[in-house]
């Protein structure tokens, strides 16, 4: 299984628990392999996926159809 890593943005500061939700939200879809926010800036999420079955841009939408702004870095 190839996998790849993508980190999105949330614009919005979040508290712990409600990024804690939003992790949680993005790691249940089924090609998501892990998602997690960074201890160093809480406004990135990186997301690790199979590109079999899912890409960047549903990544995001599964982002931001947790009610919050974000967008896809380097990319």
């Amino acid at each position: 299984m190839d996998i790849v890593d993508v980190t999105v943005h949330v614009d919005e500061t979040l508290s712990p628990q409600k990024m804690q939700e939003l992790e949680d939200a993005v790691r249940q879809e089924a090609c998501v392999v892990t998602a997690c926010c960074s201890k160093i800036d809480p406004h990135l999420l990186s997301v690790t996926y199979d590109p079999d079955c899912t890409n960047s841009a549903a990544v995001l939408h599964k982002v931001q159809s947790q009610g919050v702004h974000a967008e896809l870095l380097g990319l």
